[in-house]
């Protein structure tokens, strides 16, 4: 089930593709450190995240 990364940088509106919760967070991390802004993340069921919520959502049980 595809996790959807959306933001803007200088060029425009990207979005990327990733297979689960952690990856989707790795990779909005690092457009985060790149300059990317207005950064969500879209999960399966179509609803929409900012990173940091995203991230406290799918911490790690204990963490």
């Amino acid at each position: 089930m595809p996790y959807l990364i959306t933001g803007h940088d200088t060029a425009g509106a990207l979005t990327l593709r990733r297979e689960s919760p952690a990856a989707a967070i790795k990779k909005a991390d690092e457009l985060l450190g790149e300059g990317v802004t207005d950064i969500a993340i879209v999960d399966p069921e179509g609803q929409s995240y900012s990173l940091h919520e995203f991230a406290a959502r799918h911490a790690p049980a204990g963490a």
